[in-house]
């Protein structure tokens, strides 16, 4: 019966080892720190030293080179228990442990490890050489960043190192050879099941070399590692196997290098084919999804009109069902808006944790572990965000963080060429249009111009002035409208250059409100129409107030032209936030869906109200476009033909 001092500072930790000792049938001493210890070792000279390494006033490292640079205490053997370090840190071995039991450990572990010694037994990995310090060969083994595992002839697992135990578990010698396949859901590279027949160490003891054997596994913590293994039998002096060993390289780092560089170069393909945006868009998020073995992938680039994020391409890998994710996101809302506002790669690790930037609904309602958003970047601004999710923890490793920055980087610059492209082909497409809505509403007042000059021009001398008055009333309507034109083409146009200057001051949006609808009243009264405010008292402003009247003016002059008789013409002013806001709107003939983008453009009119007799110059929506994005301002036109139309001016504070 030998006597065994366990020197631990943890109640609880030594009481279950002191117990596994007693069941073992061996007495125990106990220390509740390093200085005990040693004490203790000094008086009893036990026969085994079980000590923990984070301990107070002398931890378990110290206490076993001391007892080592003792001569009387040097030959017992110390098994160390750490939490604090991994098992194959350095230091557990140069501070001459015989053997390293990291926590949590099972029963069955520690039994294990101190059987051995208790026993006078050598330890499962063979006696060390004549000469050699009691355990190096077990503290060897599990030093190695190779895992190592060997069987006895029946297949029984004899020898597993501490790599072996991180990629399976603790309980991993427990298991039968044969149930490992299942047990742990082994598969090769490919994905094809691995079998036990196939096993490196089955396949050795049936006499082979097994050399590059691989093996795709989960480890404890459930991530994905790509393993690479040699095999071969064990044999006696006779040429008689005795067993089996084999050697199990961790290569997930190579083949993730391959996977990353296989994902870049795919991408590289499709941003170099040239294909639209849309088409583009999904084989970029679907060479990412398959490269990268993601299920879920999705591309989120930001609206200009809204300023929200939009789906513009998903991938889902086989049989995985759509997440219910929003139409679009704000910025902050969600992983996408989160990633978006701040403008960095995001790592979720688990997407069910409570502080969780990943919607609720979509936690709810999927089995993903973690995810993560990528911004996309087009200079300094973001233009998008790439999001993916998975069912394995994903880490922040930097070699994709440096691959997924790299993709959204070239995503990013493929969106600003091709918006160049769109930009230039719309500029020649505007232009053109530009200059024949000029040569349209110059030529008209200038086609009444020049034809009634030349009716009043072959009139007979004679005629009274009475009888070509409407003759000469009609040149000088037409040559105010073109004068009118012109003046507002040229402030358009010092506006858009900025030539043309603010002239910014305290102001009250009320009083600006006030002012265009007292200019609008008669021109509404004519035909009945009532101009109904609601707004408060005041809001102050900063700003242009001649501009900002300009602008009111034409929105309400816009209603009230398109309006019929004995309707209503309704201004909103509102103070938010951030912003103060203030919409027209009408019950008039609307604007087309296809027109409605276009109003805000110089001199384009829709369809239905270039037919309908009512005068203008489609300049009005243009001039005040210019004057709210002069102010940092949007204007925004919603509308359904025959319903009417609402247009909204937000103008942010300014500081």
């Amino acid at each position: 019966m030998a006597s065994v001092l366990v020197v631990e500072d943890n109640p609880d930790h030594q009481r279950a080892i002191a117990e596994v000792v007693r069941r073992l049938g061996h007495d125990v001493l106990m220390a509740d720190d390093g200085r005990a210890g040693l004490a203790a070792v000094a008086e009893h000279h036990p026969d085994l030293i079980v000590a923990d390494v984070d301990m107070p006033y002398l931890n378990g490292l110290q206490m076993c080179r001391m007892l080592r640079e003792a001569p009387e205490f040097a030959e017992i053997p110390v098994v160390l228990v750490t939490a604090y370090l991994p098992p194959s840190d350095p230091r557990l071995g140069s501070a001459g442990a015989a053997a390293v039991v990291p926590k949590p450990f099972t029963v069955q572990q520690l039994s294990g490890t101190l059987g051995p010694y208790l026993s006078g037994a050598a330890p499962a990995s063979g006696p060390p050489p004549e000469g050699t310090p009691a355990g190096f060969a077990d503290a060897l083994l599990h030093s190695l960043d190779v895992g190592v595992a060997a069987c006895d002839a029946s297949g029984r697992l004899i020898v597993l190192n501490q790599v072996i135990h991180e990629l399976f578990g603790d309980d991993s010698g427990e298991i039968p050879l044969a149930e490992w396949p299942r047990h742990f859901v082994l598969r090769h590279h490919d994905g094809t099941p691995l079998t036990a027949e196939q096993l490196p160490l089955v396949r050795a003891l049936a006499g082979e070399d097994v050399r590059h054997a691989d093996a795709l596994i989960h480890d404890r913590m459930g991530r994905p590692r790509w393993l690479d293994i040699n095999a071969r039998p064990v044999r006696d002096a006779a040429g008689a196997v005795l067993g089996a060993v084999a050697a199990v390289h961790d290569v997930t780092g190579e083949h993730r290098s391959r996977q990353y560089e296989l994902c870049k170069t795919r991408v590289l393909e499709v941003l170099a084919a040239g294909s639209d945006t849309a088409t583009a868009a999904e084989a970029v998020v679907r060479a990412v999804g398959e490269s990268l073995d993601w299920p879920y992938v999705r591309l989120w680039l930001l609206d200009q009109m809204t300023a929200r994020l939009r789906p513009a391409a998903t991938y889902h890998g086989p049989g995985e069902r759509p997440l219910p994710l929003p139409a679009s996101f704000e910025r902050g809302q969600g992983l996408a808006g989160q990633s978006w506002d701040r403008g960095e790669l995001m790592w979720v690790p688990d997407i069910h944790a409570p502080d969780s930037p990943v919607l609720p609904d979509v936690r709810a309602s999927s089995d993903y572990r973690a995810a993560g958003a990528v911004p996309v970047r087009s200079g300094d601004r973001v233009t998008g965000v790439l999001t993916f999710f998975t069912y394995c923890p994903q880490e922040p490793e930097s070699a994709l963080t440096v691959l997924l920055s790299g993709i959204t980087g070239n995503i990013g610059a493929y969106l600003e060429q091709r918006r160049a492209e769109d930009l230039s082909v719309h500029l020649a497409a505007a232009t053109d249009e530009y200059i024949a809505l000029v040569g349209h509403e110059l030529r008209t007042p200038l086609t009444s111009i020049g034809a009634y000059t030349e009716l009043i021009a072959e009139s007979d001398d004679a005629t009274p002035v009475g009888d070509i008055r409407p003759l000469l009333d009609v040149v000088e309507r037409n040559n105010v409208r073109l004068r009118h034109i012109v003046e507002q083409l040229l402030d358009l146009a010092a506006l858009e250059s900025g030539d043309a200057s603010l002239t910014v001051a305290d102001t009250d949006l009320m009083a600006v409100v006030a002012a265009a609808v007292e200019t609008a009243t008669p021109a509404a009264g004519e035909h009945r129409i009532a101009i109904e405010v609601d707004a408060p008292d005041s809001v102050p402003f900063t700003g242009d107030r001649r501009r900002l009247e300009q602008v009111v003016e034409n929105l309400l002059d816009n209603a009230v032209k398109f309006s019929p008789d004995d309707s209503a013409v309704r201004v909103r002013l509102t103070a938010e936030d951030d912003a103060a806001v203030v919409a027209v709107s009408d019950a008039g003939i609307g604007v087309p869906a296809e027109d409605q983008s276009r109003v805000f453009r110089r001199l384009y009119r829709a369809g239905n109200a270039r037919h309908s007799g009512i005068s203008g110059a489609g300049l009005g929506l243009a001039l005040s476009r210019a004057v709210v994005e002069r102010h940092h301002g949007t204007i925004v036109l919603t509308s359904r033909p025959a319903e009417g139309t609402t247009v909204t001016v937000r103008l942010p504070y300014r500081p």
